[in-house]
């Protein structure tokens, strides 16, 4: 396994297990990480190498947008319980 690949799985675990301490505490910023670790964790397996090698501005793009959809979900939310 080269560094990059081992790097990106220990970038999403960190990012995993930081959602997840955030979301055990009430943090609504934790599933946003938590997602995003989620999403990194499975475009670095072998199926998911596969699929982005023969596929690379999809597999970019689609985790682009996966995180500023998140991000946009927070923004919203955030702005419908300030508005309460």
């Amino acid at each position: 396994m080269h560094n990059r690949p081992r790097a990106l799985i220990w970038s999403a675990a960190a990012t995993f297990v930081v959602g997840l301490i955030l979301v055990l505490n009430d943090s609504a910023a934790g599933w946003i990480f938590f997602i995003i670790g989620l999403s990194y964790i499975g475009a670095s397996t072998r199926a998911g190498q596969t699929w982005a090698a023969s596929n690379p501005s999809l597999a970019r793009w689609g985790l682009i947008g996966v995180t500023l959809l998140l991000v946009l979900l927070v923004v919203v939310v955030g702005a419908v319980f300030l508005l309460k």
